[in-house]
């Protein structure tokens, strides 16, 4: 009998170890039931119309950055994401995220009164060696017992978890996401900075580790205040390993994903899905596609403009697959990077405002290509500071100086110490419908330090700031449009897959053309119809050449 235990028990060791060694396969657990409240205001509407509770008890609740008071209402630029993903900012976690539940429903467990508990139950059960909660508590710190349970009926129980105040807390995986009051719909950008997510770590003892947890169970204990509980992330396992570093490089309508393969390549290759929806797929979802050989695939005939998302997986043979991994991406999108050396700030401690400008602006320009405009604008870069600069002392505003327009509130950085602080804004509406050459300024302050011009206290690093355009197509002009209905030459416009040419016997040769000038067709005497199912949609300029000698055009768009 001895002789049998010893093996069982290196078996028992080695699967430990293969755990361990398998760490940092961030996943989120998507929550099938168990919300209790909706406290994200969201679409168009009284902000009371889109939830049913607050998240502090004195009528503040948060909101996601698509919610409009009423459709002419400035669009926001804070807020929750719009599709309720969060990438958490905790330098430790790097590359988890959170899926938050649909803010048209229930979206928080939130938790009153002493001894108020509720369990979230988790869509897929999944091993893991750390469990991350995303959690905040309103109007003031509070306190929690957490049990994690497992699908053999077993938990493990997690007692006094300390949750911050979702204003000024340490350790958050999103920040600066403001808040409205839903009794007078008041918002609150809460200066970039707040309120805040945070990340709290559970980690799963080893005992534990071979076991799928189901579920969590959150209960308040002693004062304080309401624990709110958005989201669940894992650090899980899985025998299969999981691709890495997905990166992807479009154009107008195409985008070719890459990704890293794991230590130990999948036998059977990748399989990947995608789609516009941020929805994840689930163990058992079928993929869009396979790669049997490399890590690259490339989507094609894609909408300029939209958001799409790629998850992939390793194919390990049978029924054994990796997690799926996820790389939001959008077609039609420019960047431009400075890179003429550090930015520096502007002394002014007066109270920096959106039409405050400086003498030491950066400033670079976007190249919108012909046949596009822009529709819409993000913006990152990274400001550092020096001598006795605090990170809380840093103010910075993006301008579009082709129009003038700057974006709705300066923003401020966090901390009463040194470092470096990070700013990403995406989703802004300044440059909005231009086209041709468009110049961008970054303003920059500091309210301590010196004065003037300086990069002594607080400045804006060099190779960090940079200016990100989403395209979308031009529409036709209405007066283009009435021109076409009187000299037309093919119709319908726009076209799904065949143009039909009017008068066809009197032309000799049809061009088509894209936007750059570059021949992507030319049909030598056409009949009437000419099929172009094999173009990508976008905007085309078709040239009849005509037997007697004369050239007639038109732009048109293929659906």
């Amino acid at each position: 009998m001895k002789g049998k235990l010893l093996p069982l028990t290196a078996l028992v060791l080695s699967a430990v170890c293969h755990y361990q060694l398998n760490a940092q396969e961030y996943q989120p657990l998507p929550i099938q039931s168990g919300f209790n409240a909706d406290v994200v205001a969201n679409g168009v509407g009284p902000s009371a119309s889109s939830t049913n509770n607050d998240v502090d008890g004195v009528s503040y609740a948060f909101i996601s950055r698509d919610f409009q008071l009423t459709a002419a209402s400035t669009p926001l630029t804070y807020g929750l994401p719009t599709n309720g993903i969060i990438n958490s900012v905790v330098a430790t976690t790097s590359g988890l995220s959170y899926q938050l539940g649909a803010y048209s429903a229930n979206n928080t467990l939130r938790l009153q009164n002493t001894n108020d508990n509720g369990t979230l139950i988790f869509t897929t059960p999944m091993q893991a060696l750390t469990v991350y909660m995303l959690a905040t508590g309103g109007s003031g710190a509070c306190t929690v017992d957490v049990d994690v349970n497992f699908t053999d009926n077993t938990s493990q129980t997690f007692s006094a978890v300390s949750i911050s105040d979702w204003y000024g807390g340490s350790s958050y995986a999103i920040q600066g996401i403001g808040r409205i009051n839903i009794s007078n719909d008041n918002l609150e950008s809460g200066s970039g900075t707040n309120p805040r997510l945070y990340q709290i770590p559970l980690a799963i003892s080893t005992a534990n580790q071979s076991k799928s947890v189901k579920s969590v169970t959150v209960t308040k204990v002693g004062t304080g205040g309401i624990p709110n509980i958005f989201a669940f992330s894992a650090d899980a396992y899985n025998a299969c390993s999981t691709p890495t570093n997905i990166t992807a490089t479009t154009t107008m309508t195409e985008a070719t994903l890459s990704w890293t393969a794991p230590a130990s390549a999948p036998a059977s290759g990748y399989q990947y899905y995608y789609s516009t929806s941020s929805t994840p797929p689930t163990a058992s979802t079928a993929p869009t596609g396979s790669v049997t050989s490399g890590t690259t695939v490339t989507l094609n005939q894609l909408t300029t403009g939209q958001t799409y998302y790629f998850w992939v997986r390793s194919n390990c043979g049978g029924s054994s697959q990796s997690f799926w991994k996820m790389k939001e991406f959008t077609p039609g999108q420019i960047s431009t990077l400075y890179t003429a050396g550090d930015i520096n700030t502007e002394f002014n401690n007066s109270g920096v405002t959106t039409s405050s400008t400086t003498s030491c602006a950066g400033t670079l320009s976007v190249n919108v290509p012909a046949g596009y405009k822009i529709k819409s604008t993000s913006v990152s870069y990274k400001m550092s500071t020096a001598s006795n600069g605090w990170m809380g002392e840093q103010r910075s505003l993006l301008v579009c100086t082709t129009n003038n327009v700057t974006e709705a509130s300066v923003a401020s950085g966090s901390g009463s110490s040194t470092g470096t602080y990070s700013y990403n804004r995406t989703g802004l509406t300044l440059a909005n419908d231009l086209t041709g050459t468009v110049n961008f300024e970054l303003r920059a302050w500091r309210t301590y330090g010196g004065s003037g011009c300086t990069a002594e206290y607080n400045k804006v690093d060099n190779n960090t700031f940079t200016v990100t355009v989403t395209l979308e197509p031009l529409a036709l002009a209405t007066n283009e449009v009435t021109v076409k209905e009187k000299e037309r030459i093919a119709h319908p416009n726009p076209f799904v897959d065949t143009l039909y040419l009017e008068k066809a016997e009197n032309v000799k040769k049809a061009v088509i053309t894209d936007l750059s000038g570059v021949v992507v067709k030319t049909i030598e005497n056409p009949s009437s119809s000419v099929f172009l199912g094999g173009l990508k949609s976008g905007m085309y300029i078709l040239t009849l050449q005509m037997k007697d000698g004369s050239l007639k055009s038109m732009k048109t768009i293929k659906k």
